[in-house]
């Protein structure tokens, strides 16, 4: 029995030590900017932009393949202001809202090592499952005001075929491409974008269509919602089931930016690289 726990402890505290040589840590940060009702731009306008923070835990599975669990926070806006069509400059809507996003990604490198040689360089693929708490406000008067508690596409009118409020907790499926950097055994920089896949239009808090104005004005947050729901320049309230947004289409956001990784345990053999085995001269006893 004792012979069986002493083999059993050696065995796990090895697969406890092979672990460790293959987790690494990660923190990094960039910008990230939103698609959507308020971006009719094929990519963004600078203004847009925001920066976001991450961190992560990563495992490297082997030489090809990587998977780690990713923190990331940042803030995300949008304004009709900044568009290029006259229609969607005159709505005259804009937001903003911080993003909390906890997910887990898998991670492919598309070079593999030379034999018994590490590649300093490596480009990537990346996809993962995430979900995310979001909060969409607008700006009155220098107050920010949160946007879903106003219903301001009919969602807490009782009568009528209009939305339900819509959650603030989603999911999101980021893919993305990436270039990493070996810069020592315990540490790697990578550069990495992703687009961030919702499944939901409602992260402006613009889809569907303007409400009848006279019902939104009878619900408990009438008056507010009634000045966020039509913001309209030089235009009246629009008559009930004019299109506000594209209800089509669903929002996203993309980031951009740099990972700093360090691997504390046996530095760089943790990703499955395979050191070349010095020779031993052994011409020089004869």
């Amino acid at each position: 029995m004792k012979i069986f726990s002493t083999l059993l402890f050696i065995f796990l505290f090895d697969i406890v030590i092979n672990a460790q040589s293959r987790l690494g840590l990660m923190l990094g940060g960039g910008a990230i900017y939103y698609s959507g009702e308020m971006n009719d731009r094929v990519l963004t306008h600078e203004k847009l932009l925001r920066p976001y923070v991450n961190a992560g835990i990563l495992y490297r599975l082997s030489n090809r393949f990587d998977i780690w669990a990713n923190y990331m926070h940042g803030q995300v806006v949008g304004a009709d202001s900044l568009a290029i069509k006259y229609a969607l400059r005159k709505r005259n809507l804009s937001f903003k809202t911080d993003v909390d996003e906890l997910g887990i990604n898998i991670g492919y490198r598309i070079l593999g090592d030379r034999k018994g040689n590490q590649r300093k360089v490596i480009p990537y693929l990346f996809a993962g499952f995430a979900g995310f708490h979001y909060r969409s406000k607008a700006e009155i008067e220098g107050n920010w005001v949160d946007l879903q508690s106003l219903g301001t596409e009919g969602q807490y009118i009782k009568e009528g075929n209009y939305p339900k409020p819509y959650e603030l907790y989603q999911i999101t499926v980021p893919a993305g491409i990436g270039v990493e950097f070996f810069l020592s055994k315990a540490f790697a920089l990578r550069l990495e974008a992703a687009h961030h896949f919702l499944f939901t239009d409602y992260f402006d808090d613009v889809s569907s269509n303007y409400p009848d104005s006279a019902s939104l004005a009878a619900t408990s947050n009438g008056a507010m919602a009634v000045a966020f729901s039509n913001k309209i320049i030089d235009g009246g309230f629009p008559a009930n089931g004019t299109a506000r947004g594209d209800v089509k289409t669903k929002d996203s956001y993309t980031h951009i930016g740099i990972v700093l990784q360090w691997t504390p345990a046996k530095g760089g053999e943790n990703s499955g690289h395979k050191k070349k085995k010095k020779k031993k001269n052994c011409d020089a006893y004869h």
